[in-house]
């Protein structure tokens, strides 16, 4: 038998008489076809978290954008009804939460779910009307003070077992203007919602 077969490097016997699993592994070690393939798939798992980063960020600032103009909107279209109330019968009459819900799914459209005023809705509209036809509140105008506020739980895509969620919230806040001195009926539809 030869003499340099015996001789090998783990346990001084040929690759022939070792447990095949010894072999195998021996073989693929010195191997340098697939290192690329293991580089690949090493630096791939880093490169698809990145862009799953990036886009969960993109999505985050649209839906913040979509938020905040639906909120905006909203409170104009609220005070803006409000006020044209005001104009034919000097009564301020407020919109029905309702109404303000219509006016806040009109406004946001597809980027958000639709929204409600109940409790544990995402997202969910907070409404408060303020009489301060008297102008005893600081630093606003004589009228009606609408402050209207945007919850919303933003959850990342591909990453829901990392995060619960990221809250975000938007407040806006309208005055409908009347004098103070005309003392002029106050229909407060809703003083607040929920």
């Amino acid at each position: 038998m030869n003499t340099r077969l015996l001789r090998s490097r783990t346990l001084g016997l040929p690759c022939a008489l070792k447990a095949p699993a010894n072999c195998t592994i021996a073989r693929f070690w010195h191997q340098r076809r697939a290192a690329t393939a293991v580089e690949f798939a090493l630096s791939a798992l880093a490169l698809f978290l990145f862009l799953f980063g990036i886009v969960n960020l993109g999505l985050l600032g649209f839906s913040l954008s979509a938020l905040a103009r639906g909120v905006q909107t909203t409170a104009r279209s609220a005070a803006v009804y409000t006020s044209a109330q005001y104009t034919t019968s000097n009564t301020f009459i407020t919109p029905s939460c309702a109404t303000i819900v219509g006016y806040f799914n009109s406004a946001v459209g597809g980027p958000l779910p639709t929204a409600n005023t109940s409790a544990g809705s995402n997202p969910l509209l907070t409404v408060n009307w303020t009489n301060n036809s008297t102008g005893s509140t600081a630093n606003y105008p004589p009228g009606l003070v609408l402050a209207l506020t945007g919850h919303y739980n933003w959850a990342p895509i591909g990453f829901a077992g990392f995060f619960a969620g990221i809250p975000l919230s938007i407040t806006t806040v309208v005055t409908v203007m009347g004098t103070a001195s005309s003392s002029p009926k106050i229909t407060i539809t809703a003083a607040s919602c929920p």
